[in-house]
């Protein structure tokens, strides 16, 4: 087979979408995970203080890095609008649905799923043994803002780009794989789930034409999750 080096204008934005998502996600892997940059927090701040910093430091590097720049790369250098991105209601009504339904059954499989040992020794990610109203208000601030970045870059950029490019199955291939491969870190669970939870959502977002779904149940996801832990953590405890 002869090789062929010629480049299609058709395939410019989704080109700049995968690289730009990727590099961005590079950056901000290596920053929040950083031990550096982890050892300046809490050698200025106390224990508690210092997780509760450093974790949202962690969030507002992904909010930067994830969606934000990626989406204004993009949107500076093609006709896509943030609609087109699903930053939109769409069908608002379907997405209720959706979002009632996931967002149930998310509620009681979390509620059980949390009491795993594996998931106690790393959820919450800020690991201060008393919560009160304070603290877990800027819990769910950190994880809202970082989750509609997420889902921007996942179903939003990812998807929404290589739809339009190439059609639905391979846009779902390069989502999943991005996806599943970004979770490897969190464990073999979290890891298989990405494939069907990531399925429904890339045809839901596809079907409604906005990322609410993805975003809202994926922050129901996060919060029951973090919240379930501490419950049945013996060593935290609500105050």
């Amino acid at each position: 087979m002869t090789p062929n080096y010629n480049w299609n204008p058709e395939y410019a934005d989704a080109t700049i979408t995968i690289l730009s998502v990727s590099i961005g996600f590079a950056i901000y892997w290596f920053l929040s995970l950083s031990e550096k940059i982890k050892t300046l927090f809490f050698k200025k701040f106390s224990t508690e203080n210092a997780w509760i910093a450093y974790v949202f430091f962690q969030k507002m590097m992904g909010v930067l890095f994830l969606g934000t720049i990626p989406g204004i790369i993009l949107l500076l250098n093609s006709n896509y609008t943030l609609t087109d991105l699903g930053v939109a209601t769409g069908n608002y009504k379907e997405s209720l649905i959706y979002i009632a339904i996931i967002g149930s059954v998310i509620f009681v499989i979390n509620f059980f799923a949390s009491k795993n040992p594996f998931n106690l020794a790393i959820y919450p990610q800020m690991r201060i043994m008393e919560w009160n109203r304070k603290k877990i208000i800027i819990n769910s601030i950190g994880w809202a803002m970082y989750l509609f970045s997420y889902e921007l870059m996942y179903r939003g950029l990812l998807l929404m780009v290589c739809y339009h490019s190439f059609g639905f199955w391979p846009a779902v291939a390069i989502n999943l794989c991005f996806y599943s491969a970004t979770h490897i870190a969190k464990g073999l669970n979290e890891t298989i789930g990405t494939f069907p939870y990531g399925l429904l959502l890339c045809y839901v977002t596809i079907s409604t034409g906005s990322i609410a779904v993805a975003f809202v149940t994926h922050l129901i996801l996060a919060l029951t999750n973090d919240y379930f832990s501490v419950y049945h953590n013996p060593k935290m405890k609500y105050v």
